[in-house]
């Protein structure tokens, strides 16, 4: 940053998304990408009044530079209201490239929340998954996403428990006997979401960076936090080159962030910048140039924080999110400190945040039972994590077992929110999804794939 006129700093409402990169997949030669238009028949009787195509069979069409067919499902935006408003869902089926077709398909949720299933899924490679071999793709944008009415409607009917209907009408126009639903952050969340509703139409459950719906995520946020910051100590201290040129360091950043609440430095209370170091911890690649960001600003030398990107506290929410984060008891934004963590008053200063952006978002109740775990459940799920995950640990999934007797916890060490890990995180997820189970699940694979890089010393 440059040591006079203040900065302007806006937090990034949409942490809760993973980065997923899948390298080294195998890739499936001559896939064919179709999909099918559909009215949300379970709902809605009357006739279909759909956006693009208006024919069938739908047309092709090319996303992200895929050559696919696409199409529009129509739903109600209020299910209670058979005559009301009806918006348009975006679609995308790519069809499995090898015989024999399974009858499940493997369907995507993005995180965010606001994140489009059809964008994300995509951009990450999932094409070229061998889940596609034998199984069909199925991506649809949240309702309030992509290209799902993002703009506009009633701001009480873009929940996750109302777009976890629309996938399930998809599900059902489309004849798929069951989905194996992939989760990724928010998605994780969706997919809990999907289970409870729609059990029955759950073969397998993959959640990737993601919280049990029943754990508060405002209410560990800065002990997770905490928690991420003192691994990343200890990886400091474990490197001589580290330990001998930041001695100190994360002592160092609790007391920038009080006297900066006091006295802001550079234009940067002391939140925003507790919200720069939290925004780096998502991010193991960033996460190692912590050290250096915090002690160069405590001799004044602002340009390494400068470099590490924009902080904030504004709440900035769009009409998904509005939602989503003003309605769901898993947000926690109930929650209160002190959480004895050198992030309380950053936490603080969010939740104050989304409670006064929320106070104007008209409510809506929600049902408290559906944001519990299963009491115990058959379906097999297999859970991914960030060993050094500042916002969704596996701490946050520590009763996992206990209401899935089939279900497996991977954790990637020292990996923070957003990564990628390559081929081999490929294969456990395709073998987890033939086999149906995790017994037997070979989740070794990808040991040894976690490569921690060096820790920079100057900028």
């Amino acid at each position: 940053m440059s040591s006079g006129a203040p900065a302007s700093h806006r937090i990034q409402w949409l942490h809760r998304r993973v980065v997923w990169v899948l390298v080294g997949l195998v890739a499936a030669a001559g896939i064919v990408l179709g999909i099918v238009v559909g009215v949300d028949r379970v709902f809605y009787s009357g006739q279909a009044r759909q956006s693009w195509p208006q024919s069938w069979p739908p047309r092709p069409c090319v996303v992200q530079g895929i050559d696919a067919r696409c199409g529009t499902f129509t739903v109600l935006e209020n299910r209670a209201k058979p005559n009301g408003r009806t918006i348009g869902l975006r679609v995308v089926v790519l069809p499995a490239s090898l015989k024999p077709v399974r009858t499940d398909a493997v369907t995507y949720l993005a995180g965010g929340p606001g994140d489009a299933a059809t964008e994300q899924a995509l951009g990450q490679g999932w094409q070229s998954s061998a889940l596609n071999l034998y199984r069909d793709i199925l991506l649809v944008d949240q309702r309030g996403t992509g290209g799902s009415n993002p703009h506009g409607g009633d701001v009480t009917q873009y929940g996750t428990r109302m777009a976890m209907d629309d996938l399930d009408a998809v599900r059902a126009a489309l004849g798929y006997r069951q989905l194996d639903v992939i989760g990724s952050s928010y998605g994780a969340t969706a997919a809990q979401v999907y289970l409870k509703l729609h059990p029955s139409s759950v073969r397998t459950l993959i959640l990737m960076g993601g919280t049990a719906i029943d754990v508060p995520f405002f209410g560990r946020y800065a002990v997770n936090a905490q928690r991420a910051l003192d691994q990343l100590a200890r990886l400091c201290a474990s490197d001589p080159s580290c330990r001998k040129t930041f001695p100190g360091w994360e002592r160092q950043f609790g007391e920038l962030v009080k006297a900066w609440n006091v006295h802001p430095a550079n234009g940067m209370t002391g939140d925003e910048l507790a919200s720069v170091v939290h925004a780096m911890l998502l991010d193991l690649q960033k996460a190692v140039g912590i050290p250096l960001v915090v002690s160069r600003a405590a001799t004044g030398d602002y340009e390494p924080l400068e470099q590490a990107g924009p902080g904030g506290l504004d709440a900035d929410l769009n009409l998904m999110g509005s939602s989503i984060w003003c309605n769901e008891p898993w947000t926690g934004i109930d929650a209160t400190g002190p959480w004895g963590t050198q992030f309380d008053s950053y936490t603080a200063a969010r939740i104050a945040a989304l409670r006064q952006s929320c106070s104007s978002v008209p409510r809506r109740a929600e049902p408290r039972s559906l944001w519990t775990l299963p009491a115990s459940s058959r379906v097999p799920v297999l859970a991914f994590v960030g060993g050094a995950d500042p916002q969704d640990p596996v701490n946050n999934l520590s009763d996992l077992e206990r209401h899935f007797p089939d279900s497996r916890i991977v954790t990637f060490p020292h990996l923070g929110h957003q990564w990628g890990i390559g081929g081999c995180f490929d294969q456990i997820v395709t073998d987890f999804v033939d086999r149906g189970t995790t017994k037997g699940l070979d989740t070794t694979r990808c040991s040894g794939a976690v490569v921690v890089p060096p820790f920079p010393l100057t900028d």
